[in-house]
């Protein structure tokens, strides 16, 4: 490997043998960025492979998104590579986080983050709140809340922790969590207890309507300003269609259902969402990596959705 200097802060960034999908280092378009963290993962570890094996693999999939919009999803994307960590070190991981993705940001407009362990996603708050100067709405889409005040016992700074970091530490004007099923109660009376959130479990989300559940985010989008960033963990889809991951949680969402989500919030939000996260795909923990067709298709479909700016 070598390192790809862009700018002050981004030569943190690592090129690989590979870029995903073929698509060219950034220069212009939507920039995405590899994010291998595994520092605090409590059960089935792996997710710092995931970056690496996506773009590997991605060179063998069609390119072809879920919906046909008349435009090539990767002619809007350019490849940066992956952050260099410290493994073990959250805090200094982070820090890195926070600084090169603001900086990218900056630069390219907005950053598509491939994880990697969900608490990445609290450098990446930070890193909109100090590119934009504000951080308007964070869509929480997981089968978990991810809003314990510690976990493991001990440990205040975890996966399952970070969420309650980005609302005392990062202040979003809003916060959604979408396709949550499994909580204890210390956090979902946390959640319930925040002012401006929307809380849509699995469960409703099985039984609204596309227009009901576009009519809610919409509601949500128009009522406040400011950046939005959403953060997708693949565990909110079922484990019978997304078995590689770190903590599997059954009765999930089909992949229909997700896109659904993902599509309204992109349409909705165009231009102000500023980064969103693709994280907790765990390879060794995929059997003959049958999660990966999906993941890529995720990945596809993010990026058809996405509005140019």
């Amino acid at each position: 490997m070598r390192c790809f200097t862009v700018a002050s802060n981004i030569d943190f960034y690592v090129t690989s043998q590979y870029t995903l999908f073929g698509i060219p280092r950034c220069g212009s378009g939507t920039s995405i960025l590899g994010i291998p963290m595994e520092d605090t993962v409590s059960f089935r570890p792996g997710t710092r492979f995931a970056p690496g094996v996506i773009r590997t693999w991605s060179q063998y999939f069609e390119f072809t998104p879920t919906e046909d919009l008349g435009i090539d999803p990767l002619s809007k994307a350019c490849d940066l590579g992956d952050i260099s960590l410290l493994q073990g070190m959250v805090e200094k991981n982070l820090e890195r986080i926070n600084s090169v993705v603001s900086e990218a940001i900056s630069k390219w407009g907005r950053v598509v983050s491939i994880g990697g362990e969900h608490t990445l996603s609290l450098g990446v708050a930070k890193a909109v709140r100090e590119s934009q100067g504000s951080y308007g709405i964070y869509v929480h889409i997981d089968a978990h809340l991810d809003s314990r005040e510690e976990w493991p016992v001990g440990q205040k700074l975890s996966h399952a922790t970070f969420v309650r970091h980005i609302v005392n530490e990062v202040g979003p004007q809003a916060i959604a969590f979408v396709g949550f099923r499994s909580y204890d109660k210390d956090e979902v009376n946390f959640v319930r207890g925040l002012e401006n959130s929307l809380l849509l479990p699995t469960r409703d989300i099985k039984l609204m309507s596309e227009h009901e559940l576009r009519l809610l985010i919409r509601g949500l989008i128009d009522s406040y300003s400011g950046p939005i960033h959403l953060s997708i963990d693949v565990d909110v889809l079922d484990p019978s269609i997304m078995p590689g991951v770190g903590n599997p949680e059954g009765f999930g969402l089909n992949y229909g259902e997700l896109l659904r989500v993902v599509k309204a919030v992109l349409d909705y939000g165009g231009s102000r969402v500023r980064a969103v996260d693709i994280v907790e795909y765990s390879p060794p923990n995929d059997p003959g990596l049958a999660s990966l067709p999906m993941i890529i298709k995720l990945i596809l479909d993010v990026l058809n959705y996405l509005k140019i700016i």
